[in-house]
Order: C-alpha cells, then structure tokens, then sequence
C-alpha cells in the first residue's frame, strides 16, 4: 500500500499481540474510498502469512435487514465454516440472544485452533444486533487469542457505529483515521497505474482526486483506457489528441455515481443545482436560487454531509473533491445547466432591491462589499458612493470611504482614488482603529501607477500600523503589495519572504475576498519560484470560490488572464473555462465600467488563442503593466503563429509598458522573448565605472550578485533573469574579479555589509 506505512505497522503490532490481554481492538475511520478496504484486504495477507486464521464479513445497507449478517458472514466464509442449526431456534426477542450466542460459540470453537483475526468493513451500515455484539465480544474474549480490525466511514453525524468506535476506544482499543494521501503517495500511485512518472499535465489533474485512492485509481485508469495517456521517454503525459479539460472518464462518472445513489432524490437534486454555483456555494446563497428557504435545505445538506460528498469551510459548503464536483457539473445536461446559470443571475439581479430601500453607512458598506465579492462593480460602486454620503453614527468596523478608494483602485480610477483616499485620511485621524486602511490604499496606489519604491514603503507602514492595532485585513493586503512589488521588481527571495509571512496570518480572521487575493498573490510568487504547476498548487480555492466569489478578478486588470494562463499551462481546461465565464459574467453585470469588459477580453483571446481580443485588451487597458500583458500574450500568440515581425512588434509595446512602471521582472522575460526570435535589444548604457569595487558592477552584475548572494544557483538565477546559466556564471566570475573574493559565502558577507552601509533594509 503506498503511503501507509504508519497503518502498516499498526495492523502488524495488532497481529503481534494477537495473544495479548490489551490492545487487541483497531478501529479505521475514513471517507469512501480513502483505503479502509485495502488496508483490511492487506491485514488478511498478513495474517495468513503468519498462520493466523482469518474471519472477513462486511455490512451494506441492505444487510440492515439481517441480524448479526455481517458476523455470521464472516464465520461461514472462514476456513472451517461454522455449523448452526437452522430449526428449533427460538421465535420473537429471544432470537436475537441465541444468535449472538451462536456467534460467540463459534467464535470460541474457532479460537480452539488457535489464533483468530476478525475483520469487519463498513459498520456504518451494520444492524443494531452486529453492533451490540461487538459492544460485548472484543471483552468476553479479551482473554483469548483474537484480534479484531473494524471500519467505518467519518462522517460529522454521530451514527451508531461512531458510538461504538467511541466506547471501543475509551476501553483501549487503537483508533486510526485515514487521511488523503500525500503528494508523494500520489506520485508513486500515478506511476503504478501509469506505467511512467507523470508529466506535469497529469500530476495537476492526479491533485484533483484530493489524496483519494479510489479517485485517483479511476481517473487514471480510465485516462489509460480511452487513450488519453502518451508515454514517451519515460514520462506519461496527455496525449495531443486529448484536449486539455477534456471530460472525465467514464469510469469517475460511474465511481461517482455509484455515491450518489446511496443519497435520496432530493439531495441528489440539490447537489447538481448547486454544483453549478462553483464547488463552494454559500447555503442561503443556494436557497435563495431554488427559491426556497435555508431551513427546507437542512435536511438535504445534511444527508450530503453525512455522506461526505460536502464538507464545510469557513465560510461555506463545498464539494469534498474537485473530481467528484466536476462529474456532478458534466453529468448535468448542457440546456439545464444553461437554464440554471441564468437563474443564478435572474437572483443577482433582483437581489438589490430586497436588501436596500436605505439604511446607515455601515449597512450601505457592507452591502457594497458583498456586491463587489459577487461581481456586480456597477451596483457595489454606487452602494460605496451613497454609503460615504451617509452621516457619521456610533463607532465603525470600516471606513466607507476607504472601502470606496480601494474599489477605485480596483477599477484604476486612480485620480478619484488618490483624491478620495486624502479625505479618508483625514477622516481616520479622528478614528484610530482605521490608521492601517490610509498607508495601505496608498501602497496600491503607488503600485498601480508603477512606482514600486513607493509602494513598498507606504505598504511597510501600513503593516506596522496593522501590527499595533491588531488588524489582519490591512496587514493581509500591505503583504499582498510588498510581494507583488517585490515580485515585479525582480527580487523573487523578497517576495517569497512577504508570501510566507502572510501564509501565516489567520484565514480564519480574513474575510474571502481579501484571502482569495492574497491567494492569487501566492499563486504568482509560487508560478515564479516553481513554474507553473508550482502556483497551481495554491490557487485551488480561488478556482473553486468561482463564481460565487470574484472578488480576487477584480483586484487587479490580468487576474482574470493569468488564471487562465496557469490553468491552461497546466492542462485544466474546465478552470480556464470557469474563470472567463467568470469575468464574462462581471463584465455583463457592471454595465457603464469598460475595465470588466476589457479583462474578460484579456482572459477569453488566452482560453481561445483570438488575436482579436488580445488586440482589443491591449488597447483597452488603461494600467501600462495591464497593457504590456496583453501585448505579451498578443506577440506570444503571434509568434508560435509564425507571424514574426508583428510578434516582435507587440513584444517591443510590452517591453515599453513594463519600463514605464519599473517591473523588472517582466521585462527581463520579454527580452528573453526577443531573443528567442533573433531580436537583440541592449537594455544598458554607457557609463563611466571605476575597475573595481561595489561601483565598477554592471546592472545586470548587480542583479546576478543579489540573488546569487540571496542563496540562489546559477541555474535559478537564470531563469529568474530570463538569460542562460552560462551568462550567470560569466557575470558571477566578473563579480568575484572586480570584488576580489573567490566564493559564494565571501559574497554574501559583502552584500549584507553593503546592504547595510547603504541603509538598505531586507524584506522582513
């Protein structure tokens, strides 16, 4: 079994001390399909490896219907199957004693054998007579040599055979919970069924079982079986007839459905509805769409619950597993799932005006907030605008007004925004608790106006404030500005410091739309230190979160496009899908505002490769990094066309964007670009340097002892430099020449001498 050896060795020293007085119960516990079954299964070969005899039941839900089925099944399929006399046995009550009589009978003739292992799967069907027995045999012959491994499923509801675990174990028995695999399980998992190691492709589709077995067993297996899988050079990748978020295989679909069947047609109903609300779905939410009311859901949800197809988050319910979500979305015909989209925004649109009709500028705020997270800019801006209009009452958790620039900035509306954020300066100095909101909104100021510098100082301010005042929303956002400048700056080991940092903030203190962004901020840092599949690897909320939540789409102009660039990089054609209906459905909501538009454009000429739209992008975004995006994808697009000169044309237009606004970072890499289609640019000029010392380096030296001297190898470097590792190991051997030192320890020493003689200040 791959990644249990911890259950392995368990189950071993449960047959070790077969004989033992104590400690001769195991309970497993896990959702369908984790492995109980498998670990069971591998129990009974250990046991008759070692000469111990073996009695295998289990319970279904039919059985419920037969008293003791699952122990009586279990000694009629052991070796010496038991004998029971089937006339004369006593009618009404007493039936059920002289059957778990017969049992332990059995049982204790079996043991005159010698060693016995009982194993029994599935207890959370079992009837109450299997249950009362195994409340009372594990002691009556606790001085015998039995061993007994029971299982069942987890499930939030505490079901009989969860009470028995609980008494079992308050009496010593050893429980043991199995949790979904780890990504080196799964990896060792996908080269079994695959044959190869998998590509990058088939390991971020592998992620979406969740670490289930069952799960990832099915989608690979069926992968292999309808020709979807290439192997070649040792490595299993999607075939190129497969396109990428093509449907899942026949055999999760069935897997799947075999699930489903054992939940009543109402919740069955209810999940297809709300599947299409994303794989999160908020239960009012929910309610509000099927027209009815969260108490008539209860029972429903709870079923689904119960059956851990859903599983609660902080803030809502969800689908267990992206794969079990997405067969429930394809197993719901193309015209209902249309119909149910639409009455998803029918409920939007009518929304509004249930909730107003008035109200205080708190109320009016957090309104505007809730309309902002769902993607309705137009309705939330005018909620903002009236809220700061409202007269100043009691004590506030928020600053309308600063909820109003920061959607400005949202939008780059950045002279209205500056021009509000000033007011609501003013306003906080009469209110303490709003100090950190201030230096914040002007850190996103700075950086959506490129000036990087800027924003990391205002942004380290609004930490600190945020640090003395407890508050972490602001300290979550300043976080998300020092890493995307730092990011685009060109100091990867800066950015990944701020991302640790508010990795380690609280989400349960965050409200979602400031966690999902500082997700997508993660994503971005981690797509730069690990590729592609490497940011994948945080973004699976902010995928799920759609389309409920869109709030991380519109925090900056190319969200939108750079998850569907992840997605597509790494084969997932359904997220890329889901993030331009997403930003399609935003745009159709804030009807008057040309930003929604212009990135839905963005998103939709990626997912599509249409020159057209990304032309249209790029002329319609008014933020410079925006545009230098759009023109980058454009030449890229036109490039792998074979279209040439009007690539390196839009790739010059990108290269000028990202010089406007100092994002090194980008545009080293449109340079590499350049390069790629035999276009040199010099990015330097001429100047006058000493022939030695920290003055005689070369930008481009520079930036090669920075991040050498930050621990990173030449081959990281390079690819943070978008030049060649040989060229590294040039400019580093300048570097040792003009210092006059012969190591990579010597030059960190001097850079943090430098560092610190400059006034400079490492990110923190």
């Amino acid at each position: 079994m791959r990644g249990r050896r911890d259950e392995q060795a368990a189950v071993l020293a449960l047959l070790e001390g077969i004989a033992s007085t104590a400690g001769n119960v195991m309970l497993v516990e896990g959702e369908p399909g984790i492995g109980k079954t498998l670990l069971l299964g591998e129990a009974v070969g250990l046991a008759a490896a070692r000469g111990t005899a073996v009695a295998s039941g289990r319970a279904d839900e039919l059985g419920r219907l037969t008293p003791l089925g699952p122990l009586l099944s279990a000694l009629e399929e052991s070796p010496a199957p038991m004998t029971v006399a089937r006339n004369a046995f006593p009618d009404g009550p007493g039936l059920l004693l002289w059957l778990a009589e017969q049992v332990r009978t059995s049982l204790e003739r079996r043991l005159g054998a010698g060693p016995l292992l009982v194993t029994l799967d599935d207890l959370q069907w079992a009837d109450p007579a299997t249950l009362m027995a195994l409340r009372t045999l594990p002691s009556r012959l606790a001085e015998r040599p039995v061993a007994w491994l029971l299982a069942c499923r987890s499930t939030p509801a505490r079901g009989d055979a969860r009470r028995l675990f609980d008494l079992l174990e308050e009496e010593g028995a050893t429980r043991t919970v199995l949790r979904p695999l780890d990504d080196g399980a799964v990896t060792e998992i996908s080269t079994d069924i695959l044959g190869a190691a998998p590509g990058k492709d088939l390991a971020a589709l592998a992620a979406q079982a969740g670490g289930n077995p069952l799960l990832l067993s099915e989608y690979l297996t069926g992968l292999c079986e309808e020709g979807a899988v290439l192997v070649r050079d040792g490595v299993a990748r999607l075939a190129e007839t497969t396109p990428a978020g093509a449907e899942l295989p026949l055999r999760v679909h069935t897997a799947v459905r075999r699930r489903l069947n054992e939940l009543g047609t109402r919740t069955r109903y209810l999940l297809e509805a709300t599947a299409v609300l994303g794989r999160s779905f908020s239960p009012a939410y929910a309610a509000e769409m099927l027209g009815e009311t969260p108490a008539a859901l209860l029972p429903a949800l709870e079923e689904a619950l119960a059956a851990g197809v859903l599983v609660t988050t902080p803030d809502e319910l969800a689908f267990r597993h992206e794969l079990l979500w997405r067969s429930v979305v394809e197993k719901v015909p193309q015209p209902v799932r249309r119909a149910l989209r639409e009455q998803v925004e029918r409920a939007a649109r009518t929304r509004p005006a249930r909730l107003t009709g008035g109200g205080d500028a708190e109320t009016l705020t957090d309104l505007a907030l809730l309309a902002w997270d769902e993607g309705r800019l137009s309705y939330g801006l005018d909620l903002a605008r009236e809220a700061v209009e409202q007269p100043a009452g009691g004590r506030r958790r928020q600053q309308p007004r600063a909820v109003l620039a920061s959607m400005l900035i949202d939008l780059w509306l950045l002279d209205e925004a500056e021009a509000t954020t000033e007011i609501a300066a003013a306003e906080a100095e009469c209110e303490p608790a709003w100090a950190a909101e201030i230096p914040v909104l002007r850190a996103r100021l700075h950086l959506a106006a490129g000036r990087l510098g800027s924003a990391i100082e205002h942004a380290e301010a609004g930490l600190a404030a945020a640090g003395t005042l407890g508050a972490p929303s602001p300290a979550s956002s300043a976080l998300s500005v020092l890493g995307t400048a730092s990011l685009r700056a060109g100091d990867l080991p800066g950015a990944i410091r701020y991302m640790e940092r508010n990795l380690v903030g609280s989400a349960r203190d965050l409200p979602p739309r400031t966690r999902l962004r500082s997700e997508l901020v993660a994503g971005r840092i981690n797509e730069a230190r690990d590729g592609a599949a490497g940011g994948m690897s945080s973004l699976g909320g902010l995928y799920d979160a759609l389309p409920r939540h869109t709030g991380a789409l519109t925090s900056e102009p190319t969200a939108a496009a750079w998850l569907v660039r992840m997605a597509m990089a790494t084969g997932q054609r359904h997220r890329a899908d889901a993030v331009v209906d997403a930003a399609e459905g935003i745009a159709w909501r804030s009807p008057g505002l040309p930003n929604p538009s212009v990135a839905a454009d963005h998103a939709r000429g990626l997912r599509e490769g249409d020159p057209e739209a990304l032309g249209r992008a790029m002329a319609g975004h008014g933020d410079p990094w925006a545009r230098g995006s759009a023109a980058e994808d454009l030449g890229v697009l036109l490039g792998a066309g074979g279209c040439r000169d009007t690539a390196v044309e839009n790739l010059k237009i990108a290269l000028a964007c990202y010089g406007a606004v100092e994002a090194v970072r980008d545009a080293a890499r449109v340079r590499g670009r350049l390069r790629l289609l035999g276009e040199r640019r010099r990015h330097w000029v001429r100047t006058a340097h000493p022939t030695s010392g920290w003055a005689s380096l070369t930008g481009t030296e520079q930036a090669v002892c920075d991040l050498v001297s930050q621990g990173l190898t030449n081959r990281n470097a390079a690819e943070q430099m978008f030049i060649s590792e040989h060229t590294v190991a040039f400019h580093l051997r300048q570097v040792f020449r003009k210092l006059g030192i012969h190591s990579r320890v010597e030059l960190a020493r001097l850079s943090a001498e430098e560092g610190a003689h400059q006034g400079h200040r490492a990110p923190r």
